[in-house]
């Protein structure tokens, strides 16, 4: 374990990336700097909590003699800069995407959404609270957890070690922070904070110290309902958190609950950003407990997958023990994810179906975009399973009503031509078992299975297994969303 002053002097010195997205859009801006206003490049820049640290570090380490204050918003620090110096100084901006691999990625996207929503919450009620510079308060609120963005981008192994800790021990992420890297982490982002010259205010910001104020009240609430709603929109956490917004807003309960859901949902519309599913995908499905993030139970281990070429035998009574607990839980009480997991199980361990993706709906209902997946290898682009559903083709038929497909030799020259190139690229071109799951008449996602398309044929047996299974899954589902 490095102490904490090694890591501050590696980090200081560090040139975070931003996202590419917003390279994009900057880009795009800069065709037109003449006519761009300093709020309009704000607007860009406070999606990406990154690119917000980025320019709050430059902006504050300029010369004192140039600037008599310390600068607070992303606006105002391209007023002092001017337009055209902005877009000069940031013309070799480098994307995260590029130096960090999927899974990586994929924590730190994850953590880098909490954050928006985070903000919008925040901004939201300071809004409410007739806030003139509620800027400030989103701003603060987007690096409420800066320490835990930095390690994700330049440590996402450590990152991924705290996480699973947390998850696997039931610890706090404070106790899975020491047991990691001996410190917590929020030392460490307190000494970046103070070494990269962010304004006393954000500064504050991050000090739970502040929570008698009520700008200060409101950046810990929203972060602290950002994480929570991450792992359940009915737990005891989100529900005493509810109760603080409740007082802070001078509202009853319910109403608390009301405006966090609704920025909840306006939040989900800028998932794009992101690329992970939003804290209110399952909106629709309230109430009920809701599970955490799959962690590496929920895998098959290294010494579980099975080599490239290895055709699993389906065992029956695995599958039926399945579909015995599942059948016992359907009152509500088994979870997303454990119900998940035994549906995953019996498909892989039970039906013998070596690859299994459930693919969730995103929340604008445009793209179908992995949740689970078992059984493919590192590097498989199932992995990151991926549909388009606002063009015609076969996966979006599927998710027109409830209904199941066997993709063989038998149906290939009829449905071949209606599978994209890209989606063939990233399935394969062999056999496949596809089915569309719904709840309450709403889709919500969809299970793909195949055998690897090696000599591992599909067989009816195996198919009517999948589909009871997918129906079974479907009524847990139901279950799950009246409880």
């Amino acid at each position: 374990m490095k102490p904490i002053g090694e890591w501050l002097d590696e980090l200081k010195a560090r040139d975070l990336p931003v996202l590419r997205r917003t390279i994009t859009e900057l880009g795009k801006l800069a065709a037109k700097a003449e006519r761009v206003s300093a709020g309009q490049i704000a607007e860009t820049v406070l999606r990406d909590p990154l690119m917000t640290l980025k320019v709050l570090r430059l902006v504050n380490g300029m010369s004192r003699s140039r600037l008599s204050n310390e600068i607070t918003t992303i606006e105002h620090a391209v007023v002092m800069m001017g337009v055209i110096p902005f877009f000069n100084r940031h013309v070799d901006l480098k994307a995260v995407e590029d130096s960090l691999a999927d899974g990586a990625l994929s924590g730190l996207m994850q953590v880098l959404s909490r954050a928006h929503h985070a903000a919008w919450q925040a901004r939201d009620w300071a809004i409410l609270h007739a806030d003139m510079k509620s800027e400030e308060v989103y701003i603060g609120a987007l690096l409420y957890d800066l320490g835990e963005i930095v390690l994700w981008c330049c440590a996402p192994d450590l990152a991924g070690q705290i996480l699973k800790q947390s998850r696997r021990n039931k610890t706090g992420l404070v106790d899975a922070e020491k047991a990691v890297l001996g410190f917590d982490l929020r030392e460490l982002q307190f000494a970046l904070a103070e070494a990269w010259n962010l304004p006393e205010l954000m500064q504050s910001f991050m000090h739970a110290e502040g929570a008698s104020r009520p700008r200060m009240l409101g950046v810990i609430m929203a972060a602290s309902v950002a994480r929570h709603a991450e792992s359940g929109w009915r737990g005891a956490l989100l529900m005493a958190d509810y109760e603080v917004i409740a007082h802070m807003l001078h509202a009853s309960f319910d109403q608390a609950v009301e405006n966090v859901q609704r920025n909840a949902i306006v939040v989900a519309r800028h998932w794009e950003w992101y690329g992970v599913p939003p804290s209110a995908s399952w909106l629709p499905m309230l109430p009920g407990e809701w599970p955490a993030e799959p962690d590496d139970e929920a895998e098959p281990s290294a010494e579980e997958e099975e080599p490239a070429e290895a055709c699993l035998m389906p065992r029956a009574d695995v599958l039926r023990q399945i579909m015995g607990e599942i059948s016992a839980h359907l009152d509500g009480t088994l979870n997303l994810h454990d119900m998940m997991s035994l549906v995953l199980k019996g498909m892989h361990q039970g039906i013998g179906l070596n690859r299994v993706v459930f693919a969730l709906m995103t929340a604008d209902r445009s793209a179908l975009k992995a949740k689970y997946v078992i059984g493919a290898e590192a590097g498989s682009p199932l992995q990151q399973f991926n549909i388009d559903l606002g063009a015609p083709q076969l996966f979006c038929r599927l998710m027109e009503k409830v209904q199941s497909l066997w993709f063989s030799e038998q149906n290939r020259k009829v449905l071949e031509p209606m599978i994209p190139f890209a989606t063939q690229q990233m399935i394969g071109h062999g056999d496949f078992f596809a089915m569309s799951l719904f709840v309450h008449g709403k889709p919500v996602g969809l299970f793909y299975a195949d055998r690897k398309h090696g000599e591992c044929a599909l067989d009816e047996h195996s198919y009517q297994g999948f589909k009871a299974l997918c129906l079974r899954a479907a009524e847990g589902l139901a279950h799950l969303a009246r409880k």
